[in-house]
């Protein structure tokens, strides 16, 4: 059997380092018996605790075929680069050439400003990817496609506010899309006593769930995401009186969750990133899903299928009104697309398309798997 050394930063629900590790204890013996392969995984802090973990691995009497790490989003590149050849360095002296060197992206946006390690490593795992590669060739003025809109549309001043950086030149192979945020027990749970237990359309008291956080909570001025959710908010505003709506403010977790599994529609705005753990616990839920156009973008679980699995607007919400009345004014369609969104998410849960998706991003094979899942 293989094994893997999983770098983790933390397990902990509800964050997205959290979100992106649990898959491999979910589907630990999936794993084990689809693709011969034992996942290690060891919470480290620091660069050091990474070397330290990697050393008592290789000498090991199993070691690792694969090293999977997580850095933290605002460790300098060129240090990380560093680092990597480091390890390499260190399992060349072990006669472990042939071990893969992997980077686990977690980070929100599709840029990175971490694009520069793929020159040092073999594989590199990004939770979410654009669709269409050649972007990864733009400078673009944040480094990401969705800030310099929102500076381009609304004229937001980004200031010197920067995620990005370019793909090295012969390295865009190495680059692979991931799986994002909706692989977890708390939504596998939820999907199953929605399903066990659904309030009806017609019986859901909020008719628009609107918890999208534009509310600064630092000494620092607004950030452009939190600008950009204001703006969300403000594409909405004809509709009240008309309409249900919940609150926008912050509230309780029980509370946010009692009006989720209550809402007949969540309107879902871009955050950091696009994806937002909102999409897939609204799905989870039993609400209809709409959010800005995902067309740009390929992850797993996939529940961006235009007016099939979720309900795209414009990214400026020039629509979102109009959209937003179309569909509570159509029970069946709203009805037809929840329906697919749930089945996507519960098929990739049920048939371990995650297995699926580990063994495509480590360029693995997967054993014959029984059809009665």
């Amino acid at each position: 059997m293989l094994h893997a050394l999983l770098l983790s930063r933390s397990q902990a629900p509800g964050t997205p380092d959290g979100h992106q590790i649990m898959p491999f204890a979910m589907y630990a013996k999936q794993i084990e018996s689809e693709l011969d392969l034992r996942v290690e995984n060891v919470a480290t802090k620091s660069p050091q605790d990474r070397t330290d973990a990697i050393a008592r691995a290789i000498q090991s009497d199993a070691p690792p075929k694969f090293i999977l790490v997580m850095p933290h989003w605002a460790e300098p590149v060129d240090e990380l680069c560093v680092w990597f050849d480091s390890i390499r360095d260190m399992l060349d002296r072990a006669d472990l050439a042939s071990t893969k060197l992997v980077m686990l992206d977690y980070y929100a946006p599709t840029s990175s400003p971490h694009f520069p390690v793929m020159a040092h490593v073999d594989i590199y795992i990004k939770r979410q990817t654009l669709a269409n590669p050649s972007q990864y060739n733009t400078q673009y003025q944040s480094g990401f496609v969705y800030a310099d809109f929102v500076a381009d549309t609304w004229g937001f001043d980004l200031g010197d506010w920067h995620f990005g950086s370019l793909i090295p030149q012969g390295h865009a192979h190495k680059l692979v899309s991931g799986w994002n945020l909706g692989i977890t027990p708390r939504y596998r749970r939820m999907l199953r006593l929605c399903a066990l237990s659904p309030l009806p359309w017609s019986a859901r008291p909020i008719d628009l769930h609107l918890r999208v956080g534009t509310i600064n909570r630092t000494d620092k001025k607004q950030e452009w995401y939190q600008f950009s959710r204001g703006k969300a908010l403000q594409s909405v505003e004809r509709l009240k009186g008309s309409i249900r709506m919940s609150g926008s403010g912050r509230v309780g977790t029980k509370r946010y969750y009692a009006e989720l599994f209550t809402s007949k529609i969540v309107f879902s705005p871009f955050g950091w990133g696009e994806v937002c753990f909102r999409d897939y616990e609204a799905i989870a839920a039993g609400a209809l899903l709409i959010k800005p156009d995902m067309s740009h973008l390929q992850t797993e679980p996939d529940i961006y299928i235009p007016n099939q699995t979720y309900v795209p607007v414009a990214w400026d919400y020039s629509d979102a009104a109009d959209v937003i009345e179309r569909y509570l004014s159509d029970p069946s369609e709203c009805k037809r697309i929840i329906s697919n969104a749930r089945h996507a998410l519960l098929k990739y849960d049920r048939q371990d398309h995650f297995v699926d998706t580990l063994a495509r991003c480590l360029q693995l094979e997967t054993k014959a798997r029984s059809n009665d899942r």
